[in-house]
């Protein structure tokens, strides 16, 4: 073998060489890029999941907020013998549920009682709707549960009709959505 023909191997087999090299770091750039490509709808995934089970969860009822916890109330009688009440206005986000528990009161002629009104929309509720429970008895001790749409304006109350005395009662109110 020639000495011309030595280096022109040696000339060739270096450029196949650079070539891979080249070829090589492309690959692995690629391969990074489709890592981190992936990583990335990963996480997306991860928090699409996420939205998904808090949707589910608020469908289901299976998220609850106290409002009011465990607070000691007292109502007076005025002049003429009206009943007074405690009232505590909230907003909902979603449709759900209230519970009012009285755990203790001084008087079984304990009421409670939930007011609301949605405000209209053209794609959910297009004149409103009004609600108001009434009175709900729970004497000495007990729980109410009422249905709520979403409203700024969710007005609950804790009352007595004692025709001659107020009275005191401990109250915890929970949302559940």
């Amino acid at each position: 073998m020639s000495e011309k023909e030595v280096v022109g191997r040696k000339v060739v087999g270096r450029n196949v060489a650079i070539a891979l090299g080249i070829i090589c770091i492309i690959l692995a750039v690629g391969l990074l890029g489709a890592i981190v490509i992936i990583s990335g709808k990963d996480n997306t995934i991860t928090s699409l999941n996420s939205q998904i089970t808090e949707k589910d969860n608020i469908i289901s009822l299976k998220n609850s907020t106290v409002w009011v916890n465990n607070q000691t109330v007292s109502q007076y009688i005025g002049p003429g013998g009206f009943h007074w009440w405690t009232s505590w206005t909230f907003s909902a986000g979603y449709a759900g549920y209230v519970s009012v528990n009285v755990t203790s009161s001084t008087t079984n002629n304990t009421y409670a009682q939930v007011i609301w009104c949605s405000t209209p929309s053209p794609n959910t509720y297009p004149h409103g709707i009004s609600y108001d429970s009434g009175l709900r008895m729970v004497g000495t001790s007990g729980t109410a549960y009422f249905p709520i749409l979403p409203s700024s304006s969710i007005e609950i109350r804790v009352g007595n009709t004692n025709p001659l005395s107020g009275a005191t009662e401990t109250v915890t109110i929970t949302y559940h959505y």
